[in-house]
């Protein structure tokens, strides 16, 4: 499967190989984030990650101790002992699952001290080619990204798969009107959705709730549906690969002709104020039709949402970087989308808050 934005599924991004006179910039250790209601079945999809990971690779999985994390047929045995905070709890003889646990409560929230600890011990304990973390039912993952985006661990991580894990049976959070606070977040910081259990929904009702998860802001994404069968027979649809991005679903977005793209790395800050007076001056100097953005600032990240002259601005959990997309008025010249583009791109420069990047 490919990106929205074209990159390709596959392993973990390597650095090329060869000699060359400009320094390497270290790789970072990439990391999945699997969120989900306790239930859903999100230890399920990381025994099959697991299972399924090449067999020379070391990877390392981070949970809480109230995690509902049991290993499945095939994956690596526990060893047979309780894991302490910050301790591997199993590797295999080949490449290796480092399990770490955080104590003490969510590591999104109340166990934040215990999560820094566990990660120190992990990336000593590497190098690691991938890192899994399952969250409790109750986190929310917005504040776990935080964590992992935030110095010293920024430069050493990289958050590049975050997944939902969906229990069909189970769909009222995700249904009501307005959607569940806590589901909602799962939602809009994910790039993957995995809807477990599909087959209970009747066609209609699996139908509507598939469009919601796959359209709901900021940017789409793409939802799996898996069916429960006996563990004896083969699988359903294929759940994402923790190194495999997926792209949106093509009833999320525009077509790819009519959009404009924007993006900055998410340790960029952006001045509130300053940039929602740019931004509220946008429709009238420019042909759009929509646009979302999302926008890091020093009190939370924002999202932008214009549809016609009417636009508005709220919290939101989406982390994976400052992102602008604009879809211009029908028939609008090439020329003039390009002129408007830089135009907003050098507003956007204007609000950038220089005494908060964490550049």
């Amino acid at each position: 499967m490919a990106h929205e934005d074209g990159q390709a599924s596959g392993g973990p991004r390597r650095l090329a190989t060869g000699p060359s006179r400009l320094p390497v910039e270290p790789r970072r250790l990439p990391v999945a984030v699997v969120a989900g209601f306790a239930g859903a079945g999100k230890s399920a999809l990381i025994g099959r990650w697991l299972r399924e990971r090449p067999g020379a690779e070391r990877w390392a999985l981070l949970g809480n101790a109230s995690a509902e994390a049991s290993p499945g047929p095939g994956d690596p045995p526990a060893g047979g002992a309780p894991a302490l905070p910050g301790t591997p709890r199993a590797a295999d003889a080949q490449g290796a699952v480092g399990r770490y646990r955080v104590a003490g409560g969510c590591a999104c929230c109340t166990a934040q001290a215990s999560a820094r600890s566990a990660l120190v011990a992990l990336l000593r304990a590497g190098p690691w080619h991938r890192l899994i973390v399952e969250l409790d039912g109750a986190a929310r993952p917005e504040a776990l990204i935080d964590l992992l985006q935030r110095p010293p661990f920024d430069a050493l991580l990289e958050v590049d798969c975050i997944v939902a894990v969906v229990d069909a049976a189970r769909p009222a959070p995700y249904e009501s009107e307005p959607m569940h606070p806590l589901a909602r977040s799962q939602v809009e910081v994910s790039t993957h959705i995995v809807l477990n259990n599909a087959e209970r929904l009747a066609e209609a009702r699996r139908e509507a709730l598939v469009r919601r998860l796959a359209d709901a802001p900021p940017f789409g994404r793409s939802v799996e549906l898996t069916v429960d069968t006996p563990a004896s027979s083969s699988p359903g649809p294929d759940e994402p690969a923790p190194n495999a991005q997926a792209g949106a679903s093509a009833s999320s977005a525009p077509s790819a002709a009519a959009l404009a793209q924007w993006r900055r790395p998410a340790h960029q800050v952006f001045h509130r104020a300053r940039l929602q007076a740019l931004a509220a001056d946008w429709p009238a100097r420019h042909p759009l039709a929509q646009a979302t953005g999302v926008f890091r600032t020093a009190r939370d990240w924002y999202i932008w949402r214009l549809d016609g002259s009417a636009s508005i601005w709220e919290a939101c959990a989406y982390r994976l970087g400052n992102r602008l997309r604009l879809a211009f008025t029908a028939g609008t010249p090439a020329h003039v989308e390009a002129a408007a583009l830089a135009s907003i791109a050098a507003d956007l420069g204007r609000a950038i808050d220089h005494d908060r990047d964490e550049a």
